[in-house]
């Protein structure tokens, strides 16, 4: 068994040794070494000349005595040049179809592939059973290659509709690659002498040696995967299907059951890498490189998982639907027993409505039989100490139209005067429901009381697992090996989130058994 603390540490130096003359490239040196640990592959996308070999070549010094493979693809590049020449001696004298694989993929530890889609389908083909199994057939034997991580490159993605879609999503981790940034870094590649930036710099003693590869690939095996973090995978499926289903088949993003699989072992990984037992949401973070196939959708990607995080990062670690419900059908039994309502007859002023959604009331017989109207937003105007000038409209074709200005005085709510005539604003009976209380039984609030308890126990339960929680994932948020640490804020705001939520409810319980109580003590 490993001694978990000493992991990080260990992988933190061996990161810094391997980035050395490296710059800029701390994101895909530091996923490279966790996809080779995993035993996955990761493909680069970007032009020639950003430093995608370099970081297959670094990754080699990782592992002790490792075995390296490199190839340049091209549309005539054969099965013989990536897993070796058929054997002639093997075909002559014992009439059988093998390959010599030493010093070839079948061989290595560590392979990079340039220009992956220039593949041709048999050299496909047998990729697809090396990335996934980890066997290559040789002839009539099939060996298990000791294969630690495969690097792909191209300039561009596979084109649709090519039978590349299989090899594409062999590649777990998916980055894209530029030029250097920063103008002092690219001051300091240029001016960098000769070999440096080939060189092996890791020293020996932090190797991964081969029985310590072995060793921790059992271990990362029994990572746990706690509720919270299978709970935000089963939201973010979700959120993707609602994604798909809005556009267009072509901009989807699919994702498989088996890829799914070989994200949470990803994850786990990393937990195990950075000293943990468990799975926490900093790895979930890792998602965001394996799950887009076009680069339209990165920005998408990105920002759905970070949405995720925060607003369902801790939800699966308490339950708070049966509370939620019991809060509901308690308020609506409250309320049938302590409140009596009673409808009383009164008139309301009639409103009229036009097709710009401005509001009218009608003044009864100011033009003969015909009412005229005047705006709501006017009547509110009047006052009773002096004139006000408003315009009064007429119906027309179910329009109201302007038709001349008057002064009015306004005598109360319903009436108002012009020129010394009473006009009454029209009104319509309506119904107005009048609530008063009264005293719950003792019994009725013994059995009240009892239905608050188990609420507020199961609110005080899920803020306590939250707490502990906190206690555990913030002291080592920021020191994460493989994301950046400014992701930890928005754990700390799904933290928040959830701890708010757990709270409102609370409060909103306290809030109604004071209220029912406050009643059966007379009010």
């Amino acid at each position: 068994m490993s001694n978990q603390q000493a992991i990080q540490p260990k992988i933190r130096k061996l990161l810094e040794q391997l980035n050395q003359d490296l710059f800029e490239r701390e994101e895909v040196v530091r996923l490279a070494l966790l996809s080779a640990i995993a035993g996955e592959s990761i493909f680069l996308l970007g032009p020639p000349g950003v430093a995608k070999s370099m970081v297959a070549r670094r990754l080699k010094y990782a592992f002790e005595g490792a075995d390296s493979f490199e190839y340049l693809m091209g549309k005539f590049s054969t099965p013989d040049e990536i897993f070796g020449p058929v054997s002639i001696s093997k075909l002559r004298n014992e009439d059988k179809y093998e390959r010599l694989v030493d010093n070839y993929l079948p061989g290595a530890q560590i392979v990079f592939l340039d220009e992956i889609w220039k593949a041709s389908p048999p050299i496909q083909n047998a990729l697809l059973t090396v990335l996934n199994e980890k066997i290559y057939r040789n002839g009539a034997q099939e060996i298990r290659v000791d294969l630690r991580g495969l690097v792909a490159a191209s300039n561009e993605l596979p084109q649709r509709g090519e039978g590349l879609e299989a090899l594409w999503d062999r590649f777990l981790l998916r980055l894209v690659m530029g030029g250097i940034e920063d103008k002092e870094l690219f001051n300091a590649m240029i001016t960098l002498s000769g070999g440096s930036a080939h060189g092996d710099y890791v020293e020996p003693g932090l190797k991964i040696t081969d029985e310590l590869y072995k060793e921790w690939n059992q271990e990362i095996d029994y990572i746990f995967v706690p509720p919270h973090v299978l709970g935000l995978i089963g939201h973010l499926r979700q959120r993707f299907i609602e994604r798909n289903n809005e556009l267009d088949e072509r901009e989807h993003i699919y994702v498989s059951d088996r890829r799914w699989r070989k994200i949470v072992r990803l994850m786990r990984s990393s937990a195990f890498l950075n000293g943990r037992k468990e799975i926490d949401l900093m790895d979930c973070f890792l998602i965001e490189y394996c799950i887009w196939s076009d680069v339209g959708q990165l920005e998408d990607v990105r920002l759905i998982l970070e949405e995720t995080v925060v607003r369902h990062g801790y939800r699966a670690l308490y339950e708070l639907k049966p509370v939620q419900q019991l809060f509901r059908s308690l308020t609506e039994e409250i309320e049938a027993e302590t409140q009596i309502v009673t409808k009383e007859k009164i008139e309301e002023k009639l409103i009229h409505i036009d097709e710009n959604k401005q509001q009218y009331f009608s003044l009864a017989g100011f033009y003969g039989e015909d009412p005229a109207y005047i705006r709501i937003e006017d009547f509110d105007r009047l006052n009773k100490e002096k004139e006000v000038f408003i315009q009064v409209f007429e119906k027309s074709y179910e329009k109201y139209r302007p038709f001349q200005t008057y002064s009015f005085v306004k005598i109360n709510s319903k009436n108002l005067v012009n020129k010394n005539k009473k006009y009454l604003i029209e009104t319509e009976q309506a119904e107005k429901e009048i609530v008063s209380s009264r005293p719950p039984t003792a019994e009725l609030i013994k059995n009240w009381d009892k239905q608050v308890k188990d609420m507020l126990a199961h609110c005080k339960a899920a803020i306590q697992i939250l707490k502990e929680r906190e206690e555990i994932d913030l002291g080592h948020l920021r020191r994460h090996l493989f994301i950046d640490r400014e992701k930890a804020l928005l754990i700390k705001d799904s933290l928040k989130k959830a701890g708010q939520e757990v709270l409102n409810l609370k409060l909103e319980i306290e809030k109604l058994q004071h209220g029912y109580q406050s009643l059966g003590a007379g009010g």
